[in-house]
């Protein structure tokens, strides 16, 4: 059985805590469409962590290319175009368990979100039933942090631009794979650092890592999940 680590950009580690995907909120259950708002109003000092993931495993294709039998499901359990798999909500549910401090120390090199965010797809309701709001909805309701959702694909720079005067609590986002290495790039970064240009399409199973350092730029590092088998203890190069 592996260790869960993190890559050699970053400081190793190991965990034994459970990865299980099931989500019940201490909270209380919310409504599906309930969005937080980035307020940054009174807040100027940047994150001392963010970090960034890809939604779930998805449909491989967008309907109608593909048979019906291969759509996601909502959390209703509605098939839908744009929602997880049934692999993807394992994943949601790991991820909870992952980030959740009542299960004993966090895997090194990881921190609790205070704050978590997606992508807005327009409508409150269209976001709430997208894969990427899906995917960190379990550990919302895990921490009683709504997510956030102001800022929509493309729009990377402004995100970055909100997320560094956001608070120094650490941040969790959770966007499209096309576009991270984009909003990763819009961060201050260590001098020499170098982002990989594309996320694998295949690849569902990483935490980039950015952790801020005395200068005010953020180190680079790349985290295996290894939540559920098949995922991959190699880093995108």
């Amino acid at each position: 059985m592996r260790t869960p680590g993190v890559s050699s950009c970053g400081p190793g580690g190991s965990s034994s805590r459970p990865a299980s995907w099931e989500f019940p909120s201490r909270a209380g259950p919310r409504p599906a469409t309930s969005l937080g708002v980035l307020d940054v109003s009174h807040r100027s000092a940047p994150p001392e962590a963010v970090y960034i993931i890809r939604h779930g495993e998805k449909p491989q294709d967008l309907a109608p290319k593909h048979p019906t039998a291969n759509s996601g499901v909502d959390f209703r359990g509605n098939q839908n175009e744009h929602s997880l798999l049934p692999r993807g909500w394992q994943r949601s549910g790991a991820l909870a368990a992952l980030f959740d401090p009542t299960h004993g120390p966090l895997r090194a090199g990881l921190r609790v979100p205070r704050m978590l965010i997606s992508p807005s797809y327009g409508h409150a309701s269209k976001t709430a039933d997208h894969r990427t709001h899906q995917t960190i909805r379990g550990l919302s309701d895990r921490l009683g942090v709504e997510i956030t959702a102001d800022f929509a694909k493309g729009q990377e720079p402004h995100l970055a631009t909100a997320v560094l005067n956001s608070g120094p609590d650490a941040v969790l986002i959770c966007w499209e794979h096309s576009h991270i290495p984009a909003l990763a790039s819009a961060l201050p970064l260590v001098s020499g650092t170098v982002i990989p240009k594309s996320w694998p399409a295949d690849r569902y199973d990483l935490i980039w890592t950015f952790t801020l350092t005395p200068d005010a730029t953020y180190a680079f590092a790349q985290v295996p999940q290894l939540l559920l088998s098949g995922d991959a203890d190699a880093v995108i190069a």
